[in-house]
């Protein structure tokens, strides 16, 4: 998640600028454990009057070589990793393209993760959970407990993208789902299997009730020991022909950062005369 910009004095070659591309690059991946494949940077080359630098203040002597390295994280790594990129960091650029460690500077902010968007207008804060809930799905059910915005992400993704992979890998054995009795497909189901095959049944692929059913998350509510999913339903009866398009409520109990239960608050005169 580092975003990296260097600033230095015009000038240098191509391959001068690529070395300290690399080398600032390597020193993150050792120093703060940055992912190999995160790398964005921008390289600043400044006339010489734009660059005001104090020759020997705190350091030095300075050069013309002189560079600034500025870090914006969205992540804490605290003060043992910052010291040992900043080591890496002299080390490397010593080595290739040859910088004096006295002509190394560093700026490092520190933001939420919030505060980033990679692409496609979805925060960081959810692309940081969605790459968490993906690695935890390669063994699902083996962590402990999520944090709220893996646990948001994932109820976000069940209503808005139809994607119910990222939640049903969330689930212990004891998780309960409970669906008003009225309904057809209504009941009491425990389990990580069951609320994955009960999905299939009503509203996935195997569906049995609806020619169409399509959700839309109308907004995620996030309490202390709550997700609240207000989402909006339209669907066709498989049978029936008839359209329906309501609102209703899920509700997640995930306290101690675990999915326990959910409890759907729904307009059951409306599904019952719809599915039939």
């Amino acid at each position: 998640m580092p975003f990296v910009t260097i600033d230095l004095l015009r000038g240098k070659s191509a391959a001068y600028l690529a070395a300290v591309s690399q080398s600032v690059h390597d020193a993150l991946v050792e120093g703060l454990g940055m992912q190999q494949d995160d790398r964005f940077q921008l390289i600043h080359q400044h006339e010489r009057e734009e660059m005001v630098v104090a020759r020997d203040f705190r350091g030095g002597p300075r050069s013309d070589d002189f560079l600034v390295v500025t870090i914006v994280d969205g992540l804490q790594r605290g003060d043992a990793k910052k010291k040992a990129f900043y080591r890496a960091l002299v080390r490397n650029l010593s080595a290739n393209p040859g910088t004096k460690p006295a002509d190394v500077f560093v700026k490092m902010h520190e933001t939420a993760p919030v505060n980033f968007s990679f692409a496609d207008g979805v925060s960081g804060t959810e692309t940081v959970a969605r790459e968490a809930l993906d690695r935890a799905a390669t063994v699902p059910g083996t962590r402990d407990a999520y944090t709220p915005d893996e646990m948001a992400q994932a109820v976000t993704e069940l209503f808005r993208d139809n994607d119910r992979a990222r939640l049903v890998s969330m689930l212990r054995d004891d998780f309960v789902f409970k669906m008003p009795k009225s309904m057809p497909y209504g009941g009491e189901f425990v389990g990580a299997k069951a609320f994955d095959d009960y999905l299939a049944r009503v509203v996935g692929s195997g569906n049995e009730y609806y020619s169409s059913f399509v959700t839309e998350l109308v907004r995620l509510i996030e309490a202390e020991h709550h997700l609240t999913a207000q989402i909006a339903i339209t669907a066709t009866g498989k049978t029936t022909g008839e359209q329906m398009h309501v609102e209703n409520a899920w509700v997640f109990d995930t306290t101690g950062g675990v999915f326990r239960s959910a409890q759907i608050y729904a307009d059951t005169a409306a599904g019952r005369e719809t599915a039939g």
